[in-house]
């Protein structure tokens, strides 16, 4: 062992039990929010091979990240996504779907700092190709 971890595990063994217990729960739970303090899940909830629902898939998507660019107040680019139709027309366009594909460096154009789950994209892409359905 390290003195490096020595020394983690000596000021560990010398914290108050509930100040490392309230710090434990802290850290655990903060992984369950994004930046804004949204619940983000880990994964996806629905398959892409299945009926994808824009309230239940895709509109918590874009409410999570890209809402806080792409509204009507905040339209950077001049594009608005806060609605079915807004975003319906994004995706029939294409527009949606080519702004969050991952290029091959392993990066997207949106959201900025970051980039959607896989399994989001994957979401996206059927709702789009099932007909950008308002379910």
């Amino acid at each position: 062992m390290s003195n490096i971890q020595q020394l983690y595990i000596g000021v560990i063994k010398k914290m108050p039990r509930g100040l490392l217990s309230a710090f434990l729960v802290f850290l655990c739970c903060s992984c369950l929010y994004d930046k804004s303090g949204n619940p983000t899940p880990a994964t996806c909830s629905t398959s892409p091979t299945s009926q994808v629902s824009f309230s239940r898939d895709i509109f918590p998507i874009i409410q999570t990240n890209c809402l806080q660019c792409h509204d009507a107040k905040n339209h950077y680019g001049g594009i608005v996504i806060e609605n079915y139709t807004q975003i319906a027309e994004s995706g029939r366009s294409g527009e949606l779907y080519n702004s969050i594909q991952i290029s091959s460096n392993g990066k997207a154009y949106m959201p900025k700092g970051g980039r959607l789950l896989d399994c989001e994209i994957a979401l996206i892409q059927a709702w789009i190709k099932q007909g950008a359905l308002n379910n």
